[in-house]
């Protein structure tokens, strides 16, 4: 159970890091590769923790990989931004 939703939130990841590469690409702008990697892995264990807590539908880890990213991604970027502000 625990491999499956940490699967499915590892599948939520890379989808919002694809949509980051993407955007990325189009931009022109530096990728991060171990900043991309880092969300990726946190995302899994989002995921998992979310299968593990609601015990439900696989598809709910799917969503808190993907949503979870995206939330540390702009905890991130607020951080930075108050560090060089």
């Amino acid at each position: 159970m625990i491999l499956e939703a940490a699967g499915m939130g590892l599948l939520g990841g890379v989808a919002r890091a694809a949509v980051g590469l993407i955007k990325a690409l189009r931009t022109k702008r530096k990728i991060k590769w171990m900043y991309a990697l880092i969300t990726v892995v946190c995302s899994a264990v989002i995921g998992a923790t979310a299968g593990l807590l609601f015990d439900s539908d696989p598809k709910l880890s799917i969503i808190a990989g993907y949503a979870g990213t995206d939330l540390l991604e702009n905890m991130y970027k607020i951080m930075v931004r108050k560090v060089t502000v």
